[in-house]
């Protein structure tokens, strides 16, 4: 069951942190193909990163290494 969860919060971790380098490059888009306007895009980002430090925290609770994106 740990090792469920630590996997869990480690591919949600890679998943915002591709969401927060795909609005770097801006190459993020919705679903749909749909470009967000600039305070959509900012709120999303910001979304993300708050996930992105949820998922480390969750991390380090259990004290496991991040995966690498490599």
């Amino acid at each position: 069951m740990a090792s469920e969860q630590a996997l869990f919060w480690q591919k949600k971790l890679v998943e915002n942190q591709q969401i927060l380098a795909l609005i770097d490059a801006g190459q993020f888009q919705t679903s749909h193909s749909d470009v967000l306007d600039e305070q959509a895009t900012a709120e999303v980002r910001e979304w993300a990163a708050r996930r992105v430090a949820e998922c480390a925290m969750r991390i380090a609770e259990r004290r496991l290494p991040p995966i690498v994106d490599s």
